[in-house]
């Protein structure tokens, strides 16, 4: 078990360094050499998700489970609209897929309550510290809304969601050019949903246009 955490440790320890990048400038030591200061985001992050984990039923799971229920690598959650695609969701997914490979695939509801944990506490934490994550998801909720995505059942669309949606879709659409402008300066995470947009959105290729459906 010790083993185990440990290895929860290292791979959560690099998926946070992969979601939230270290922007801080470099800065020289006494003799001259040139370091870049430790992003206390990303390791105030990491923190609360490591100890989350480690406090969940999870890790009363036997190890061997692991092994007699191996995780094949695919995971069959089903993407419904934009809101899984981003950049939060992304991350998720790469930590249940860390979850599913070390705790094994017999307690899905566990692994499931594990996820929701790990995105609620990045949510919150990037509501504060790296607002541009936690607004792009916000903005791909609210076109999902206006595609009729996550509407409760016997209610409608109204006219205000779908000016919310088209303020949204515009949002996303001005960082997603600033992420293709700069790449480098934003995580595989958000590189990745921004790729998702330009192959699916028109108004991304062309001028004009409103997106479409997912």
């Amino acid at each position: 078990m010790h083993l185990r955490e440990q290895v929860l440790w290292s791979r959560l320890d690099d998926l946070v360094g992969e979601l939230i990048i270290n922007i801080n400038p470099i800065e020289k030591l006494p003799n001259g050499e040139g370091y870049q200061p430790n992003c206390e985001e990303q390791h105030s992050i990491f923190w609360a998700l490591y100890h989350a984990i480690k406090a969940s039923h999870l890790n009363t799971l036997d190890v061997a489970l692991s092994i007699q229920h191996r995780f094949g690598g695919e995971l069959k959650r089903e993407n419904v609209g934009w809101r899984d695609f981003t950049s939060l969701s992304l991350f998720a997914d790469d930590v249940e897929r860390v979850l599913r490979d070390l705790y094994g695939e017999l307690d899905n509801e566990a692994i499931d309550r594990g996820r929701r944990a790990v995105f609620g506490i990045v949510e919150e934490f990037t509501k504060y510290l790296r607002k541009d994550l936690c607004q792009e998801h916000r903005n791909a909720e609210t076109v999902d809304y206006m595609c009729g995505i996550g509407v409760p059942e016997g209610h409608g669309i109204h006219g205000s969601d779908h000016r919310r949606g088209l303020c949204a879709a515009n949002e996303l659409e001005i960082r997603a050019r600033a992420v293709r402008a700069n790449p480098a300066a934003f995580s595989k995470y958000t590189v990745g949903f921004v790729n998702k947009l330009f192959a699916n959105w028109r108004s991304l290729a062309e001028p004009q246009g409103a997106p479409d459906e997912f």
